[in-house]
């Protein structure tokens, strides 16, 4: 109807179909119960957030109008790792995720180990702990270590 320019008979419906309009994992296990939906498991595509991939089987349950159509990636069962939500629901995130249990925090760590974000006890999601630009000296050396730095930050981590 959009690019007919005509008037739809309903407001669209769009869950997950952009970051934007996604659904933390908790939620979206409820919203599974609450449907009645038992197959399929919790996949979390952003730690950080705690972001659910939205299954086809809920899309139908709720009359979804829009799909995600950018995830050509994580697609094998390999590529994820059981790992459990704050709430004590068990879910999986992608297996190149380096997470590191601390007492009962989490720490997201770069590819080299450095401390990223962490997510503390009771807390829904990561919160950043390594700001990557904090020691970058823009006025005298440019922006030359700018992808180095940026390599090493918690949005690039995952």
């Amino acid at each position: 109807m959009a690019l007919s320019h005509r008037e739809p008979d309903r407001v669209p419906i769009d869950l997950g179909a952009h970051r934007s309009s996604g659904i933390a994992a908790i939620a979206y296990a409820r919203l599974k119960e609450a449907l009645g939906i038992t197959s399929g498991n919790i996949y979390v595509y952003d730690v950080i957030q705690q972001l659910a991939v939205v299954e086809p089987a809920v899309l139908d349950a709720i009359g979804a109008d829009a799909v995600e159509l950018g995830r050509a990636f994580l697609r094998a069962e390999d590529e994820w790792v059981d790992w459990v939500l704050p709430d004590g629901t068990p879910c999986k995130i992608p297996a190149f995720i380096d997470l590191e249990r601390r007492g009962d925090d989490w720490y997201l760590l770069s590819r080299e180990g450095h401390e990223l974000a962490v997510q503390k006890e009771g807390c829904l999601y990561f919160e950043q702990i390594h700001w990557p630009l904090a020691d970058c000296d823009f006025e005298h050396e440019g922006f030359s270590n700018l992808r180095a730095a940026l390599s090493d930050s918690m949005w690039t981590a995952t």
